[in-house]
């Protein structure tokens, strides 16, 4: 795969882990926090293996950055419009979760 392809595909991965992790924080459904943290962990490892492909500069993790808060944005309008979370917040937890995959 290119690493254009994988731009994206790392951007809608990132993204559901984002938005895993609100949910987490700001869900109306505590009976499905371990759920969530599982589903983190997946997508975790599966970031893992993609970043690990190719050597990233600042332009590309900015890229991935701009589609990972499009794919949040997304999700939580379509799917979860009803989850009261901080949107100050988004930016500082993308911030974080690049961190986590991007050494």
């Amino acid at each position: 795969m290119g690493k254009n392809r994988i731009i994206r595909i790392l951007g809608n991965i990132i993204g559901n882990i984002v938005v895993h992790k609100v949910l987490i924080r700001y869900t109306n459904k505590p009976e499905s926090i371990h759920h969530l943290e599982r589903e983190v962990d997946i997508y975790g490892d599966d970031t893992l293996d993609l970043v690990n492909e190719f050597n990233w500069n600042e332009k590309d993790k900015e890229l991935i950055k701009e589609k990972i808060f499009k794919k949040f944005k997304k999700d939580m309008e379509k799917h979860y419009g009803d989850v009261n979370y901080k949107k100050e917040e988004i930016e500082e937890l993308i911030n974080e979760t690049m961190e986590d995959y991007f050494l």
